[in-house]
């Protein structure tokens, strides 16, 4: 009977014990969880910024990457409430005028935390599909138009030109560089060969090559450029497509996530 009775109060304890052990663990782990909440918060909103990359100027975002975005904007919203200014703020004021953990508040707090950490983690895990396409961005393909030096013997002697012209594209005050000369003396292929060396050299930046005839063809070359760009393009008109080439080569240029 004594054993029956020993088996019952352990039985007892062993479910009284976890409900009393989660809010200890939730108070004595207060500041902790709040500052890995805020830690993973901000990674989260990098990730947001960095699937951003993703969508293309005059594009609407894929129906899963814009259900992310809305998600992740609303848990970083939730946790700034969560977190606050100050871990700190939690107390109150006791005897004496000391400060004295409110516990009750802590324990709140502390628990959300925990539960927004989950959250948050959850979607950085989903991310990743999302940010190894971004990643890929950066991976310029080899164009067969760089692997080829066919032609280019006729400039062999004369290696000061690309030099020069690697000199001037480097130059912050040059915005365009100009290869003039007679026909057939290899223009064409020492603009293959300056492309080759910049994509050696910063294998990270875009290169759009386009050859352009004396019959010109704006709908044909800004098809050919917004296609090296990624570029779909909603508005068909001449300058719709004219503002959405500006707008991603601005950002080719200006903005360092592109490169």
């Amino acid at each position: 009977m004594v054993e029956i009775a020993i088996s019952v109060a352990a039985k007892i304890a062993e479910y009284l014990v976890a409900p009393i052990g989660r809010p200890f663990k939730y108070l004595w782990n207060y500041k902790t969880n709040l500052e890995n909440l805020k830690n993973e918060v901000e990674k989260l909103k990098a990730e947001r910024d960095t699937v951003q990359l993703l969508i293309k100027p005059g594009e609407d975002p894929l129906p899963n990457v814009e259900h992310w975005q809305e998600r992740a904007n609303r848990i970083i919203v939730d946790v700034t409430e969560v977190v606050g200014d100050n871990p700190d703020q939690a107390n109150i004021q006791c005897c004496k005028g000391f400060s004295c953990p409110n516990l009750i508040n802590r324990y709140q707090r502390s628990k959300n935390a925990a539960e927004k950490l989950n959250e948050v983690l959850k979607l950085e895990h989903e991310a990743a599909p999302f940010l190894s396409v971004v990643s890929s961005r950066t991976n310029i393909p080899d164009h067969p138009w760089l692997r080829s030096d066919d032609g280019y013997e006729a400039f062999e002697s004369r290696s000061d030109v690309l030099e020069n012209i690697n000199d001037a594209l480097h130059d912050p005050d040059v915005n365009m560089v100009g290869i003039y000369g007679m026909g057939g003396i290899g223009k064409t292929t020492l603009a293959k060969k300056v492309a080759k060396r910049i994509q050696q050299d910063n294998p990270s930046h875009v290169i759009v090559f386009v050859e352009v005839s004396k019959t010109l063809d704006i709908n044909n070359i800004q098809q050919v450029i917004g296609e090296k760009l990624g570029l779909i393009f909603h508005d068909k008109t001449e300058g719709g497509r004219a503002s959405a080439l500006y707008d991603q080569l601005k950002k080719e240029v200006v903005d360092p996530k592109f490169r």
